[in-house]
């Protein structure tokens, strides 16, 4: 009986880290750029702000996390070309994705997309598989 756990040993696991970080390094800069923005209007327009905040707040995360699956599989297949892009190398880059996802939390930067929880790392997977489908072979 074969082990289907085999082929994980030579995906190119260096080159999907160095991509998976590149791409939550650009989220940060990103959401903290949310961040200061969003502070610095809600200092000028105090009563209605918060409001419109609020309720877009949770669509918002949802559609960042969608957005750094896509961006980890664009930044992949267009700067680390090394990789060979297939189904089995973009689970490997979301498994990737996602942990530096989780890393990120450790660091003290403030934000407000990046928020972890299991509808932002479906929505990572969803993203990164559907910009990605003619690599599903």
């Amino acid at each position: 009986m074969s082990n289907p756990f085999r082929s994980l040993q030579y995906l190119p696991w260096s080159v999907l880290a160095q991509s998976a970080a590149v791409t939550i390094a650009i989220a940060t800069v990103l959401d903290y750029g949310a961040y200061w923005g969003i502070t610095r209007w809600m200092q000028t327009q105090p009563e209605s702000a918060l409001q419109i905040v609020i309720s877009t707040l949770f669509f918002a995360t949802l559609a960042a996390a969608y957005g750094i699956g896509a961006l980890a599989l664009i930044l992949t297949e267009r700067f680390f070309r090394e990789v060979v892009l297939t189904a089995e190398t973009i689970w490997a880059l979301i498994g990737c994705v996602i942990l530096f996802y989780l890393l990120r939390t450790w660091l003290p930067v403030p934000g407000v997309l990046m928020l972890v929880n299991l509808y932002n790392v479906v929505l990572i997977s969803l993203g990164a598989f559907f910009t990605g489908k003619r690599y599903w072979r």
